[in-house]
């Protein structure tokens, strides 16, 4: 088999099937039960990931009018909100990871309708004609379920009638799913290198002012809404971080166009000092809450 098909088809889904797995194996029905519990910080987190994102990143396209193939993959990476990465520097952090996870499992849900309808709006308005695709978007819609519904389903089985071994099997999976997308980002890398030397600082800006703008949203939502503390670290990392994983899945595999991952390969290193810039505030609002005996507000 071709190597690209091999990457395309096979490695990179299994990575994300890992990573869902994975997520299933920490969730229980209660875990899904707090959209009800807590339907305020939920909807906050919500309406941040799966519709302000999108927003932002449309607005950044024709703001900034990157090449076509950056403003594509700008869209594309907006589309796939949260993932283990926000739940990890949640987690990290000392937010609400309860809510983190929720988030995280939620949005993956609505992602497979609209991931698909987000992919064919980008490539309807900034692909040319010579550029443009033909976007399934049945087909992506089953694909994701497959890759992201599925995997969740089976873990939280897992996690209901043998917990004592989901409890084992959690940190091997997570290990390998990390293996795996770090291969999956050096591989892509290579397949992508023409596009990176050509839009290096195209791609950069663009991911750049995407992380840092809805990590600041997200935080401002929080604020709007007057939630406590633990769940504006939550949602923060959940509207400012998005999966990479499934953004590579997006334009590897269910378009199969590895360059539109540009800017998803730029925004994973970028992400990394936000996100731990970001602990660093959190701690702080963390003592300022100790300090104040601040009540929390759900």
């Amino acid at each position: 088999m071709d190597p690209a098909v091999l990457f395309q088809t096979i490695i990179i889904p299994f990575g994300l099937f890992l990573v869902m797995m994975g997520l299933g194996l920490t969730l229980s029905v209660d875990d899904i039960l707090r959209v009800i519990i807590m339907p305020k910080a939920v909807l906050t987190g919500l309406v941040g990931q799966l519709v302000l994102l999108p927003l932002v990143a449309f607005g950044l396209a024709f703001l900034l009018n990157p090449a076509p193939v950056i403003a594509i993959g700008l869209i594309l990476l907006a589309a796939c909100p949260g993932g283990i990465t926000s739940n990890a520097y949640v987690f990290a952090s000392r937010g609400d990871i309860a809510l983190s996870v929720t988030l995280t499992t939620v949005a993956s849900l609505f992602t497979v309708v609209t991931m698909p309808l987000l992919a064919w709006l980008a490539l309807s308005t900034f692909a040319g004609e010579s550029e443009m695709l033909e976007v399934p978007v049945g087909n992506m819609m089953r694909s994701l379920a497959q890759m992201t519904v599925l995997p969740i389903a089976i873990g939280m089985s897992i996690r209901k009638f043998k917990p004592v071994f989901a409890e084992k099997m959690v940190e091997p999976v997570r290990k390998m799913a990390i293996a795996i997308l770090i291969m999956v980002i050096i591989t892509n890398t290579y397949f992508s290198i023409d596009t990176l030397k050509q839009y290096f600082l195209q791609a950069g800006m663009v991911a750049l002012i995407l992380n840092v703008t809805c990590m600041t949203m997200g935080y401002g939502l929080t604020r709007l809404a007057k939630l406590n503390v633990d769940q504006t670290i939550s949602i923060t990392y959940e509207v400012g971080l998005q999966n990479l994983s499934l953004a590579l899945v997006l334009a590897n595999t269910l378009l199969g166009v590895p360059d539109y991952a540009a800017v998803t390969l730029i925004y994973g290193f970028f992400m990394k000092f936000t996100a731990l810039s970001f602990m660093a505030y959190a701690r702080k609002l963390k003592g300022l809450e100790k300090a104040t005996g601040e009540v929390a507000s759900v």
